[in-house]
């Protein structure tokens, strides 16, 4: 078998040949391949060459997990150090790659993506489109009126339901069928977010009108929606392939996803860190407030992210584009304090939720809309992974590991 292959320069990020993986794992050529026969290491065939080349993401996963299932670097906040909670389990997916500190949709960087694409164009790849789905005039069926007084992202979880009774195409299943639902959806869900009739019209002019806002603040609204489109399996993106893989179609795989996002410990997150910002934007004096928080031991929101130990690469186009149109603010001063004090105080950089938080403290969003923005822009990314687990036979079946009482 020969793996041991030199790999171009340009794909060292990405991948090791089986010298270089054997190495960084400190063990010999046939432990590696009896990794990789596990399917704990993805291997590749190497263009035009009989040798192969190795995952260095999978690698370095696999290397860290050996050496200590508790490095709190690699491992999310609350990790007990059971594998489901250190990256198990390993799912196939040619949706999203996260590696090196970089994110792609289908193997186009998100920092490049986020410079002009709309939500619509970023949905198409994600969904792997032959064309553009958007460009007919497809829109939800028509809704009864939603309660009153409801928060955004709760009116589309109320409207989803209803949408999916009334939409007479839903069992569509062929990837046109898919796609035209996967439209339908996301229009619903921003028309329940802007607060106003289904619309084509892009997403992120249906918020910046809704909103009473300028060009300008509906370029960032853009910006974000990419920026949040995606993020490998995260909780809700599982949640919706768990929903999907028993049978459900893509509004319920969308519901069961959206309800996940809007926990605490996942898109909720923005929302306490827009809360946290305005507090702060807000007071006499921010950097104390942060080194009071600090000294008090009070939890930060918006900050560090164990997928990128370098700083999240959202944060920082998010809010470079903040730099440039809206630097000269007090409101973006005190923002900016608030990331500094953070950096110099305890050593962390700030990640998507802070710099959603930052976007609506800044260019004025109406409160809440952090988790709004959130929420509409994971709805693209949510419908692609339901579609890619539709097209895969079986449930997903995790085992547990038991530990109660021992039988008699």
């Amino acid at each position: 078998m020969n793996n041991v292959t030199d790999i171009s320069p340009d794909e060292g990020a990405l991948y090791l040949n089986a010298k270089e993986a054997a190495a960084e794992l400190g063990v010999s050529l046939p432990t590696l391949y009896a990794y990789v026969s596990r399917d704990l290491i993805r291997s590749e065939p190497v263009p035009n060459s009989r040798a192969r080349r190795y995952r260095a993401e999978d690698v370095r996963g696999l290397k860290d997990r050996r050496t200590s299932k508790l490095d709190e670097a690699r491992v999310p906040p609350g990790d007990t150090g059971y594998s489901f909670n250190s990256g198990q389990p390993l799912l196939e997916s040619a949706i999203t790659l996260i590696a090196d500190g970089r994110l792609y949709y289908r193997g186009s960087e998100v920092v490049q993506l986020a410079a002009h694409s709309s939500l619509e164009s970023i949905a198409t790849l994600l969904w792997d489109c032959a064309g553009d789905p958007f460009q007919d005039d497809v829109l939800p069926p028509d809704l009864p009126d939603l309660p009153g007084g409801l928060p955004p992202v709760d009116r589309a979880l109320v409207a989803l339901p209803i949408a999916a009774v009334a939409d007479t195409t839903l069992f569509n299943t062929t990837p046109e069928g898919l796609a035209a639902t996967g439209v339908r959806i996301i229009r619903l869900v921003a028309a329940t977010i802007a607060d106003r009739p289904p619309s084509s019209e892009p997403v992120h002019l249906q918020l910046q009108e809704a909103w009473g806002k300028d060009a300008e603040t509906g370029d960032a609204i853009r910006a974000a929606l990419v920026l949040c489109a995606d993020h490998e399996l995260n909780a809700s993106a599982f949640t919706a392939r768990c929903t999907a893989a028993a049978g459900t179609t893509l509004y319920g795989a969308v519901m069961a996803g959206m309800a996940a996002l809007q926990g605490s410990k996942h898109g909720g997150i923005s929302r306490r860190t827009e809360n946290l910002l305005h507090d702060l934007s807000e007071s006499a004096d921010p950097v104390e407030g942060v080194r009071q928080r600090l000294r008090d031991q009070e939890p930060m929101p918006g900050f560090s992210h164990w997928l990128y130990p370098n700083g999240d690469p959202r944060a920082k186009v998010l809010m470079r584009l903040m730099a440039e149109h809206r630097g000269e603010t007090e409101t973006f001063a005190h923002v900016t304090q608030v990331i500094e004090t953070m950096k110099s105080a305890a050593g962390i950089k700030p990640n998507i939720d802070l710099a959603l938080a930052a976007l609506c403290v800044t260019y004025d969003l109406p409160r809440g809309a952090a988790l709004s923005l959130f929420a509409l822009g994971r709805t693209a990314g949510l419908i692609a992974h339901a579609i890619e687990q539709q097209m895969r036979p079986g449930l997903i079946r995790p085992r547990a590991r038991y530990t109660g009482p021992t039988p008699p």
